[in-house]
């Protein structure tokens, strides 16, 4: 049986929109040999740390979530999505200079589903002086009232230096653990508790071509582990996770039957995975539950998982 408790996580990072386009797809353009979809229907979607907050919701955590947006329709949307999960939207950050990030998806639904094209509008440079000043502060703040951290960096500004350095010192010392899923330098990352790259962010880390080998992750995650000072889970789609620390190193394999969308995958595995230690289960517990989740989750149109699902 799976024990929880009501935990209180704190999500800061990188929040986006994910728009799905559907339709059918009946012929070739003849302008182009290209798709033409048939639209047929819309869907918004919390996505990045969205995603996360969304998902940590769903299994019955509190949620503060953190993050940044700009002064547009889009930012709109994101405080509409947050409050449709029940989730408070008095900790984002408007930012006039910064577009709010979204991902807009036309899938193909007919003759079979298919992502066709993926259209991304963002701001990739650093939040400016003020808005750091302004996050670092809100940070400060929430932490000690957390049971668990999760920093989902996508790499679009909010996580500058400073910002870093920020939840990691305050964490430290109110004793919190602090995970990480990172799509830049992981090494900006030391002194937390635990890391979540893919095996791609893994290999960037060493500079070696993107592979899922056994040998050279097992390799790899060893050496992350004990640079980092910290715990490493290594998402390797297909194959699972690999947990490695300094006096260990295990795989789980995945349990997914189905696979039709894993867009978001990563961030529903992160978010089960936090959710478990914050309920007090032990890191391995807690990546076989976010496997069993994950496996669930990607099976769906849209990625999602619900609490009575991991039961």
């Amino acid at each position: 049986m799976i024990e929880s408790k009501e935990a209180n996580i704190l999500v800061i990072g990188d929040v986006m929109v994910d728009r799905y386009t559907y339709g059918a797809v009946e012929r070739i353009s003849p302008e182009a040999p290209v798709p033409v979809l048939l639209q047929e229907n819309d869907e918004l979607f919390l996505g990045g740390a969205g995603l996360v907050a969304h998902t940590l919701k769903n299994l019955g955590a509190n949620v503060d979530f953190i993050s940044v947006v700009g002064a547009d329709k889009t930012a709109g949307t994101i405080s509409d999505l947050l409050k449709q999960s029940k989730i408070s939207d008095t900790l984002l950050i408007s930012d006039s200079e910064r577009k709010t990030t979204i991902k807009h998806r036309f899938v193909a639904t007919s003759p079979y589903f298919q992502m066709l094209l993926r259209a991304d509008k963002e701001t990739h440079s650093n939040i400016s002086a003020g808005t750091e000043a302004k996050a670092i502060n809100t940070i400060k703040k929430m932490v000690p009232s957390s049971d668990i951290i999760i920093i989902s960096d996508y790499n679009k500004g909010l996580m500058t230096g400073n910002v870093i350095g920020a939840v990691i010192e305050t964490a430290k010392q109110h004793g919190k653990k602090v995970i990480v899923d990172t799509k830049k330098s992981i090494y900006d990352y030391k002194g937390v508790y635990l890391v979540a790259p893919n095996t791609r962010e893994l290999c960037l880390a060493f500079g070696l071509k993107n592979t899922n080998d056994d040998g050279l992750v097992l390799q790899s995650a060893t050496k992350l582990s004990k640079a980092l000072g910290a715990i490493a889970v290594i998402k390797r789609g297909s194959k699972g996770a690999t947990i490695a620390n300094d006096s260990s190193l295990v795989t789980y394999p995945s349990v997914a039957k189905k696979v039709l969308n894993v867009s978001g995958a990563g961030d529903i595995f992160v978010s089960i995975m936090a959710w478990a230690l914050a309920s007090g289960h032990t890191v391995d517990d807690a990546v076989k539950l976010a496997n069993k989740g994950c496996g669930i989750a990607i099976s769906k149109r849209h990625p999602s998982i619900e609490l009575s699902e991991i039961i």
